[in-house]
């Protein structure tokens, strides 16, 4: 159990890095969408001129939802604190079944952390129907597989 409190906290920290890697690239995204519509204001080809203006303002607003959705995940996990023991499935906790580890947090997706593939997902997740009726040692099945919950911390 104490092996799998540690793993959650690298999980965490994971999930934190990914996180941040991702808006880092939205941001970068924003700016060379900025970049290429203010590059093509200086053009004179008339039409042309105008539909690159559009398709740069387009990905640019493209990129602005990315970058807010990705924001609205941030401070999400920033509420979720790690060290945190948890006895049911609740924001935070990390799920162990014989089907894999499942870090409630946000979705992430699959990620592998000190050698074991994590998924990270949000409370919205399907599998969390069934999950947070289980208590430890219960079963139950998601999309026609047997899940056996193991532990929750």
């Amino acid at each position: 159990m104490e092996d799998l409190f540690s793993l959650k906290q690298a999980v965490h920290a994971a999930c934190t890095l990914n996180l941040r890697e991702r808006i880092l690239h939205a941001e970068a995204g924003m700016e060379e969408a900025r970049l290429s519509g203010l590059s093509d204001t200086k053009s004179s080809a008339g039409d042309k001129h105008e539909t690159a203006r559009a398709m740069a303002q387009q990905e640019l607003e493209k990129q602005a939802t990315a970058l807010q959705h990705l924001q609205t995940m941030e401070a999400l996990l920033m509420r979720i604190d790690p060290t945190r023991r948890f006895s049911r499935v609740m924001p935070g906790s990390l799920v162990s079944t014989d089907q894999g580890l499942f870090y409630v947090s946000i979705a992430l997706g699959k990620m592998e952390v000190e050698g074991n593939m994590v998924m990270a997902i949000s409370m919205q997740a399907p599998i969390l129907t069934l999950l947070s009726t289980l208590a430890v040692g219960g079963s139950g099945t998601f999309n026609g597989r047997q899940q056996h919950l193991l532990a929750i911390v």
